[in-house]
């Protein structure tokens, strides 16, 4: 049965925000409650979302249409998605991950530490693109050579979590990162230059905050055995060839010309392919398991072995099927007209250009909060959004910094967020705990609100064409 498109109804905002209540509701069930998974969740939004497009006078295929439109919109972020997950599995498979590790072993210094900790995960965290994988290994890492120190864990998960964030959204190999420019057609390298004039000052702040806190915090102790025993099985594992810094060196020259993501991305696992095999002498079925399953490691020491094993194909599934299912509900929220209804309302707020700022904020953090995951936190506001972006004359590079400060860096604040979930489970450390020290996490999204109120690096739309 088909709708005509007389009958149609604009929905109100108070029926928009079913479906949304309905995500909200059932992730309190799946991801709170029961410790499940958000993926349900979504498509129950969707579905809903779908059935009340329905009755306000929407055919299946408009419905189905703006399901489809939506998701090809981030099929290519999808895409590179699979390639981190194959490119983080291979990297420490070829022993480039470990030596990383290794080296910044030898910067631990106790009254130094907190800092160092924060350079090492914001270094990680571009060089990998992903937070997740800097929270597995210098996390981890960390957490244990803290413990020694005396210095509390919410303290260093907050440090590992401010530098893991703060790097994963400059990297051009960022998984959100690549998602937030694609949705709104912003090139990735403006995308990540416009984040600089907010993220940059946000690090100095924390730098300096957790650089006072160690001098004054902890207390000197002795970690040389525990770090030499860490140093030793990497050491017995893997060739520490200077070759190995080869592939990055070459992913990031290709970045500085501006080479596309996914060649970038390719280069880098074929190059770190082809180390695995030549530099530390594994198989090529070796090879073909990792880029799947990621790399497994078996040593003595299981923290080692926590730290090096991951990445793979497979460990990318999980968040590509929630990429996929909040681009739908995106899709048909949009196509349907409720996130105008929803957009209208919140308009209403928006006088200045700071207010916009503002609103754009608090409700990718709502939805952090009330949707469970960051990447709804990106798309849903990304799409209310954009032409608001426009009607106040601002280049769409203003939106998706926003989108980034709002949705992506206060992901791991929310316990039942995948963001907070993902620490808690792999740091064991609880985001209502080490939320206070993520200090990037939460200061980059107030200025922003700052640049926006007294118009700081808020580019201009110059020309039309631009948005066309």
């Amino acid at each position: 049965m088909q709708h005509k498109s007389n009958k149609r109804r604009n929905p109100s905002a108070l029926i928009s925000l079913v479906p949304i209540m309905i995500v909200g509701i059932s992730l309190y069930f799946s991801v709170f409650l029961y410790d499940g998974q958000p993926h349900f969740s979504l498509f129950l939004g969707a579905a809903a979302a779908g059935l009340l497009g329905y009755f306000l006078g929407f055919s299946w295929k408009e419905i189905s249409n703006g399901l489809i439109n939506s998701i090809n919109k981030g099929i290519s972020a999808l895409i590179i998605m699979l390639i981190i997950g194959m490119l983080i599995g291979v990297w420490i498979g070829s022993g480039m991950v470990p030596a990383l590790i290794y080296i910044g072993f030898d910067l631990l210094l106790p009254a130094w530490f907190l800092p160092i900790v924060l350079i090492l995960s914001c270094v990680t965290s571009v060089i990998t693109g992903s937070s997740w994988t800097t929270i597995g290994t210098i996390g981890v890492t960390a957490i244990s050579v803290g413990y020694g120190l005396g210095i509390s864990e919410p303290i260093i998960a907050g440090v590992v979590v401010s530098g893991a964030f703060f790097g994963d959204k400059l990297s051009p190999m960022s998984d959100s990162t690549n998602l937030t420019s694609s949705l709104l057609d912003v090139e990735l390298f403006t995308h990540i230059k416009h984040m600089l004039y907010t993220t940059v000052p946000s690090f100095l702040i924390a730098l300096l905050f957790y650089t006072l806190l160690g001098l004054f915090s902890v207390k000197e102790a002795d970690i040389g055995i525990e770090v030499i025993k860490y140093q030793e099985v990497i050491k017995n594992h893997f060739n520490l060839s200077p070759l190995l810094a080869i592939p990055p060196l070459v992913v990031i020259v290709m970045v500085i010309y501006k080479v596309p993501a996914i060649p970038s991305l390719t280069a880098g696992l074929i190059l770190g392919g082809l180390t695995q095999i030549f530099i530390q002498g594994q198989t090529l079925e070796k090879f073909y398991q990792t880029v799947y399953n990621g790399f497994m490691i078996e040593t003595e020491i299981p923290e080692i072995n926590e730290l090096l094993s991951g990445g793979g194909l497979s460990s990318m599934y999980n968040v590509v099927a929630i990429g996929i299912l909040a681009l739908a509900f995106g899709g048909i929220m949009e196509t349907t007209g409720m996130l105008k209804a929803i957009v209208n309302t919140f308009l209403k707020f928006t006088y200045r250009i700071g207010s916009l700022i503002t609103v754009t904020l608090l409700t990718s953090v709502f939805l952090n909060i009330f949707g469970g995951n960051q990447y709804m936190s990106v798309i849903i506001p990304g799409e209310m959004y954009r032409e608001s972006y426009r009607e106040k004359n601002l280049q769409l590079k203003n939106l998706t910094r926003t989108l980034e400060g709002g949705g992506t860096l206060t992901s791991p604040l929310v316990p039942w967020n995948s963001g907070g979930l993902f620490v808690l489970s792999v740091l064991g450390v609880s985001p209502l705990s080490y939320g206070p020290y993520a200090v990037i996490c939460w200061l980059t999204p107030i200025i922003i609100a700052i640049y926006g109120y007294f118009d700081i690096t808020m580019h201009k739309l110059d020309k039309v064409e631009e948005y066309s």
